[in-house]
């Protein structure tokens, strides 16, 4: 092994191992910006207020704070709880997704195609934490989400944002689908 490779795999192994979907399971840090209803002294990936009224608000509270001077961070942050939210009733899942989809179509911004793929990508990692029995048993019955959006690619939309000139964060998001992606490609094919 040479010298550099020998300096890339020590970084590599410096870097803390972050178990679970990073669209679900790692928080990302918005400071005092508005979002959706979580605990904030939540240690774990789940913060969900439980009387926080999902049916009534989850999909009109979400997309109001994606309106389209909301930065990057703040939209990711707020489809991770949305899709936390969401799990325990997919039915909304899907009507966030269709409503984002319109959203995208009729306004062809790049922020909208952001938004609707990175949700179809939450939902996709929100059905691995069933998936790969990372919930407790009473957790599992409550999870809803078991096969996200599986035909959608939110993977494209994310990069077609980006085609349009996306906004800093992106390309953030799109690594950390990536990432994700080959993770559980690998866990798939058992390499």
């Amino acid at each position: 092994m040479n010298l550099r490779n020998s300096l890339i795999a020590l970084t590599l192994l410096a870097l803390p191992s972050l178990a679970g979907p990073p669209l679900i399971c790692h928080r990302i840090e918005i400071g005092d910006a508005k979002s959706l209803p979580w605990k904030t002294e939540a240690q774990g990936w789940d913060g969900a207020v439980r009387s926080y009224d999902v049916s009534a608000n989850l999909v009109k509270d979400t997309l109001a704070i994606l309106s389209p001077g909301t930065a990057i961070p703040v939209r990711m942050e707020t489809m991770r709880r949305s899709a936390i939210y969401a799990a325990r009733d997919a039915r909304l899942a899907a009507e966030l997704a269709a409503k984002l989809d319109a959203r995208a179509a009729e306004s062809g911004a790049a922020v909208a195609w952001f938004d609707a793929g990175y949700w179809i990508e939450s939902v996709r990692q929100a059905s691995f934490i069933y998936r790969y029995d990372m919930l407790s048993p009473s957790e599992k019955q409550s999870w809803q989400i078991r096969t996200g959006l599986a035909a959608r690619d939110g993977y494209a939309m994310v990069k077609k944002a980006i085609s349009l000139g996306g906004a800093p964060g992106m390309d953030r998001a799109l690594t950390l689908i990536e990432e994700y992606r080959n993770a559980d490609n690998k866990k798939k094919s058992g390499s």
